[in-house]
């Protein structure tokens, strides 16, 4: 019985061979390294956009935080509550205009929020009960109606919200 071998190779085929080998490997190793490069580069893009959106959902705008507040209708985060702000720009008797922004936030909250007690919109009643002006995480003015009977102290009343005193 006659064995089949295999055939002879042409003098110089080992070394195309080995050339084709190193070439492919070399070729497969530049495409890892490449890919290793672009999902870091993805990875870090990612992260940047998340701090950048962790930030952006985390403070509120400069504007926001100086001229509006929260208004609750009870003394909870998870009550109803509205928000209401100072307009953009107001004009001023001589036909001027400007953009107000209060000296004092707590006063403007508490004003801000007294005009929606006094119009119906956080309660059935016009009346304006003793309101409270904390700080939510966003650095936004949070104003909430006091019990008359409480008599825990502003900063306590925040605390136990888990709120800051607006100072």
């Amino acid at each position: 019985m006659a064995m089949n071998s295999a055939p002879l190779l042409p003098s110089g085929a080992d070394a195309r061979i080995a050339a084709l080998l190193d070439d492919r490997v070399t070729r497969y190793t530049r495409t890892q390294k490449k890919r290793a490069r672009m999902i870091a580069a993805a990875a870090g893009a990612a992260v940047m956009l998340g701090a950048g959106s962790l930030a952006w959902v985390t403070l509120a705008p400069h504007v926001q935080q100086t001229r509006s507040a929260y208004c609750y209708s009870a003394d909870s985060v998870d009550s109803r509550y509205t928000q209401v702000g100072l307009p953009d720009e107001q004009t001023g008797p001589d036909g001027t205009s400007h953009v107000p922004t209060p000296a004092d936030r707590a006063a403007s909250a508490i004003d801000l929020c007294s005009s929606a007690w006094t119009a119906g919109i956080l309660s059935d009643s016009t009346g304006v009960p003793p309101l409270v002006v904390c700080v939510r995480p966003d650095n936004v003015p949070a104003v909430f109606p006091r019990n008359a009977a409480d008599t825990r102290t502003d900063e306590k009343f925040c605390s136990d919200l888990d709120l800051a005193l607006e100072r």
